[in-house]
């Protein structure tokens, strides 16, 4: 990112400033988390301990199985989960978060409530806790 604040030629509308929040989101996620990028996170911060099947994390996702079992490989590549052939099916596959995968998930929490408090900080405390209520309604609707 360059630094220049950039002002779109018509009013923002909401996937816009939802883009421009992500992009900073991620942009501290590149300096303070750079192991896990947010796709991944997304995956990852879904793991209960116990771990649970592809098939389950893809549900909890909102994704196709075949799209999280790449997100899946990629993070077992990373280190982050392991994968087992889940005891209730031999064709199923079983996540779990590893140590290095906790760590990761830890730095990565850490820089969304970073982000959060930074917000608050702006907007003050109160609009921003009605913000996220308003938020939360409409987006779990």
């Amino acid at each position: 990112m360059t630094g220049v604040k950039r002002i779109p030629a018509a009013e923002p509308h909401l996937p816009m400033l939802m883009g421009m929040l992500f992009g900073r989101v991620r942009d501290r996620l590149a300096v303070e988390a750079p192991d896990l990028r947010p796709s991944q996170l997304r995956v990852l911060e879904w793991l209960p301990p116990e771990g649970m099947t592809i098939s389950e994390l893809a549900e909890c996702v909102d994704m196709t199985t075949q799209g999280c079992g790449q997100f899946v490989r990629q993070l077992a590549e990373l280190g982050m989960v392991e994968v087992a052939v889940a005891e209730h099916d031999a064709r199923a596959r079983r996540v779990t978060i590893t140590p290095a995968g906790r760590e990761a998930l830890g730095r990565a929490s850490a820089v969304l409530e970073a982000c959060d408090a930074a917000w608050a900080e702006q907007v003050g405390r109160e609009r921003y806790r009605v913000f996220r209520e308003v938020l939360e309604e409409v987006a779990l609707g």
